[in-house]
């Protein structure tokens, strides 16, 4: 009895190792190809298309930490504002301010495009949904 639950609750997991594997026992290498060939020229456009979808978030991103650098020196947090008003010339404090928060604010919201990049939902394959993944 104990071993009959054992063995069955294995085979779940032999199929599910199978199946990560690739599972291509009795079949030739490369019958089965997961995700649909795709032309030249829709590859191109695809990859303009990625592309633009992350410099559109990267420019947000430096437009949003320019707006916080510039809110940090007229808003004279720290009093920075009156520092950067009396320095002899103010524009390369202004950049020492600005430019790291929005490289940083800009590199953060490209990294949060290439994780929600819609890329995967294009080749997402008909029988997934079977398996309820």
């Amino acid at each position: 009895m104990i071993v009959d639950i054992l063995h069955m609750d294995l085979q779940w997991l032999r199929r599910w190792l199978r199946q990560r594997r690739g599972g291509n026992a009795g079949r030739a290498s490369g019958s089965r190809d997961p995700k649909p060939k795709m032309t030249p020229e829709a590859a191109r456009l695809d990859h303009r298309q990625m592309l633009r979808f992350m410099a559109l978030n990267a420019a947000v991103g430096v437009l949003i930490g320019v707006c916080v650098g510039a809110a940090l020196i007229f808003l004279d947090i720290g009093g920075l504002g009156a520092r950067i008003g009396r320095a002899a010339n103010p524009v390369v404090p202004v950049l020492l301010v600005v430019m790291p928060i929005a490289s940083l604010f800009g590199a953060a919201a490209t990294a949060s495009a290439i994780l929600m990049m819609p890329y995967e939902k294009k080749f997402r394959d008909d029988d997934d949904d079977a398996r309820g993944e």
